[in-house]
């Protein structure tokens, strides 16, 4: 019964914890991303969509482009991307002959346009942009996209009245269970 009830409590507790620990979703195809959903940057969630239409973007300093292109590239890294869509079906590849570079910061503020810069494989975050960098995609053999960033809402999180109540109900699940089993 012990175990049982465990066992239970342990489901219950990653179904209500799981939303908590989503990893990133790819939005695309590895070769041809359009985004991603779901980037933490300090502790918050974000959605990243990739353009080429405007590179301004909500981190408008350069720690903060910094900390966004290393989670941005972190999760590059594990989604396996290897070409980027630049709003086309077809996307370009990235690899040793053609670069992509991915502006996390804005381009209003030129010390915080932090790209994520790569001969794929890995991804990694690079340095600050020269003011003169072209936007668009393709650059001659280079990708130039702009990260846009939708801040998501942190979902709900259930009071603990309600954990105790569901709680309770599992146990008499089990109580009812174990009353049955001996009848």
């Amino acid at each position: 019964m012990r175990k049982q009830l465990t066992g239970a409590l342990g489901a219950a507790s990653l179904a209500v914890c799981g939303a908590v620990f989503a990893a990133p979703t790819l939005v695309g195809t590895p070769t041809n991303a359009s985004g991603i959903d779901g980037v933490v940057v300090d502790s918050v969630t974000y959605d990243a969509t990739f353009s080429t239409s405007s590179f301004d973007s909500t981190f408008s300093t350069a720690s903060t482009a910094h900390d966004a292109a290393v989670a941005l590239a972190g999760d590059l890294n594990t989604l396996g991307v290897t070409g980027l869509s630049y709003g086309q079906a077809a996307g370009f590849r990235c690899s040793q002959d053609t670069g992509c570079m991915i502006w996390a910061g804005s381009s209003n503020v030129f010390d915080a346009a932090i790209f994520t810069a790569t001969f794929v494989p890995p991804w990694n975050a690079g340095s600050p942009l020269p003011s003169s960098g072209p936007p668009g995609c393709p650059q001659g053999t280079v990708c130039f996209e702009a990260a846009h960033w939708t801040k998501v809402p942190p979902s709900p999180v259930p009071e603990p009245a309600t954990l105790a109540l569901f709680g309770l109900g599992l146990v008499g699940l089990g109580l009812s269970r174990r009353r049955l089993a001996h009848c």
